[in-house]
């Protein structure tokens, strides 16, 4: 398969759309924060199946209902402002996690179980943060719109079926080797020596985003 200019066309746009911040970014953040490195990875991971879904979709003409429905594609939007929406919520009304660090020293500050040892003290789950790196993907219309619209542009007729998984493929590798180095990045500034009162007005402030976006979606048109 060759190499050609519309295959790098295409990588330059996967990497502005996968780097430029939206509701994927803001969930990172939150997880980072709430749970760590671990939990922030495992929402990129969800967020990467939900792309892998909307592809397949789209290449099996189910995104093409959401482009021609407005009915189906105002639903999902709903549904994914809603889901935002209450993300950010349990941001603002949500109590840090146990074991952040103290202000003064840098040191975790102890929990009734300390030596249970760092998994148990993280209160997001791998499978809870997988999910809300799944379901906040799947429940965002414009990720299945710009697959069936755009992803289009860049194949032409006769081109081989590999070229269309290369071109997923990469996107979701690129998407990964952006979001987990940032999930991990994020965490180690909530965990240093900035305090815990920094930490907090990061999970707040990522809680009134995640909501904003959700109410940027529920009101936005196609």
């Amino acid at each position: 398969m060759e190499l050609d200019a519309r295959l790098f066309a295409w990588v330059a746009l996967s990497a502005l759309i996968i780097a430029t911040p939206g509701p994927d970014t803001a969930l990172i953040i939150r997880n980072a924060l709430a749970g760590g490195p671990r939990a922030s990875t495992m929402s990129a991971l969800g967020v990467a199946v939900g792309i892998l879904a909307w592809a397949s979709a789209a290449t099996l003409g189910v995104g093409v209902l959401l482009e021609r429905s407005s009915t189906a594609f105002t639903i999902l939007k709903l549904a994914g402002a809603a889901y935002l929406c209450y993300l950010g919520a349990r941001s603002l009304l949500g109590s840090p996690p146990r074991g952040e660090l103290r202000p003064t020293t840098g040191v975790p500050a102890p929990s009734a179980r300390e030596g249970a040892g760092e998994g148990r003290s993280n209160r997001l789950g791998d499978r809870s943060a997988w999910s809300q790196g799944l379901f906040s993907n799947l429940l965002n219309p414009k990720t299945g719109a710009f697959f069936v619209t755009v992803m289009p542009q860049f194949t032409i007729a006769g081109d081989p079926a590999i070229r269309l998984v290369l071109m997923i493929a990469v996107f979701e590798v690129m998407l990964l080797a952006w979001l987990i180095p940032y999930g991990h990045v994020v965490s180690r500034l909530g965990r240093s020596g900035l305090g815990a009162r920094v930490r907090r007005f990061m999970t707040r402030l990522t809680g009134v985003v995640l909501i904003g976006l959700g109410a940027r979606l529920a009101f936005e048109r196609r």
